[in-house]
């Protein structure tokens, strides 16, 4: 008796690690394995680029925008994908990192195997298509114009990327020749993706997180507020302008937002505590891991209790120590205009076998809700409002329902930079709406950003 309880005992620390043995395994499997493979470090992605040729990238209509040659790897379109897609050589980044494992991924068939073994014929990989659109990205491009800054263009509904623009930029085909180069350019940056890890105070683009928590704070009678703006306002001991010391005369909640009148939102500092806008600023992702698979850097929220009154002042209309990405501010617009809803961005679409049969397919993904319908409602009226009356008028046009917020970020070092973030909803059911981001370096009080974003939505409505 005794000895079978003995074995009974071991048999049963046997069973339990082979259960946790098990488990293990199949987590690995299920969730360690891709990270894995998918490693730029991993020898055996090394071995397949000799084996396999690397699979092509199309935008969603199918235009070329990456092959692999003779010499190697060719970008067609050269630095107006660069930071997008990225390159093969010294590592990999961009697309070129997130699908390496679907555009090296061989299709094992008999016909290849045999040129494989008699021929030396490579294997081919999986093509790879994106949600960018080709029209949009050479909109953005063209609408910076060379200037420092960034373009991010989503569709709210779906979470896909339908362009990523930043510059400057580099061109990937002689990335291993102009390496050196880029690699100490650290005034201009070229390897850094301004629409996704570049940070800019958001200036008046931060008086919609101010106007949500004055909203979630007061309710219906926030409309009920006015102020009498005279150009400047003086709190304690600080005097803080509006744009070009301009007297705004009485205004309330609705034409102080489509006017981005300063002296109104500073007013708001004594109806708005500092809890609540933090609140709010934790809700959208400040100080957060972005739920993106794309490089980015967190956007920083400072401001509490301890702050001074002079940094409370200015953080309540988007200047101070407030960061934020173009990336980040086209997901808070997505948000806002999805009711409240955040779909995860994403730009990997689908892949090709060699057979052309669908090998990989991403679908539109739920983040999560973060502000109510009737916030969201309100939001987009008065973001309609700065463009039909306000700072953005430049943007309006009949055939679309357009709403945005421009914003002007203060830079100690030359002109403030110029930022844009909006809204852009067609008549024509067929087309999905787009949530629009853009930061102009030195690019004045919120009029290039404008320019640019025109030159998206016109772009995109004459497709």
């Amino acid at each position: 008796m005794k000895n079978n309880r003995y074995i009974y005992r071991v048999a049963s620390v046997f069973i339990i690690i082979f259960i946790c043995v098990g488990a293990y395994l199949g987590y690995f499997t299920a969730v360690e394995s891709k990270k894995i493979v998918m490693n730029p470090y991993n020898k055996r992605l090394d071995h397949l680029e000799t084996e396999v040729v690397r699979g092509n990238i199309y935008d969603a209509q199918g235009v070329l925008l990456a092959t692999s040659e003779e010499g190697g790897r060719n970008y067609p379109y050269g630095s107006t994908y660069a930071h997008a897609i990225g390159y093969v050589g010294h590592g990999k980044v961009g697309v070129e990192a997130m699908a390496n494992v679907e555009l090296l991924y061989p299709d094992y068939h008999a016909r290849a195997l045999l040129n494989y073994a008699f021929a030396g014929e490579k294997f081919k990989g999986h093509d790879v298509y994106l949600t960018l659109d080709h029209t949009l990205q050479e909109a953005a491009q063209k609408g910076l114009d060379g200037r420092k800054g960034a373009a991010i263009v989503l569709e709210p509904r779906t979470g896909k990327i339908r362009a990523m623009y930043a510059t400057p930029g580099f061109n990937p085909n002689k990335i291993s020749v102009n390496w050196d180069n880029l690699t100490q350019d650290t005034e201009e940056s070229p390897l850094l993706n301004r629409a996704t890890q570049g940070l800019y105070p958001p200036g008046s683009t931060f008086k919609i997180l101010t106007t949500i928590a004055y909203l979630e704070e007061k309710g219906d009678v926030a409309f009920n507020f006015e102020y009498n703006c005279k150009g400047s306002i003086t709190k304690d001991n600080h005097q803080i302008k509006c744009n070009n010391g301009k007297a705004h005369g009485v205004v309330n909640l609705e034409s102080a937002f489509a006017k981005s009148c300063n002296t109104y939102f500073i007013e708001l500092t004594e109806q708005v505590p500092i809890a609540k806008l933090k609140q709010v600023a934790d809700k959208l992702l400040f100080n957060q891991e972005l739920p993106v698979k794309v490089e980015y850097k967190k956007s920083q929220f400072s401001l509490n209790a301890n702050s001074s009154s002079f940094d409370k002042l200015i953080t309540y209309i988007g200047q101070g120590e407030t960061l934020v990405s173009p990336l980040h501010l086209a997901m808070i617009g997505s948000i806002l205009y999805n009711d409240g809803v955040l779909m995860v961005p994403y730009m990997i679409d689908y892949s090709l076998d060699t057979k052309g049969e669908i090998a990989l397919k991403n679908l539109p993904e739920y983040q999560g809700t973060y502000l109510d319908e009737k916030t969201c409602s309100t939001l987009k009226s008065l973001m309609t409002k700065v463009v039909t009356e306000g700072t953005g008028n430049r943007l309006y046009r009949k055939d679309m329902l357009i709403g945005g917020k421009t914003g002007t970020a203060q830079n100690e070092t030359s002109k403030d930079h110029s930022l844009f973030v909006g809204f852009v909803e067609p008549k024509d059911t067929k087309k999905e709406s787009l949530v629009l981001a853009v930061v102009v370096e030195q690019g004045g009080q919120g009029a290039k950003a404008l320019d640019v974003s025109q030159t998206i939505i016109e772009a995109y409505a004459q497709r």
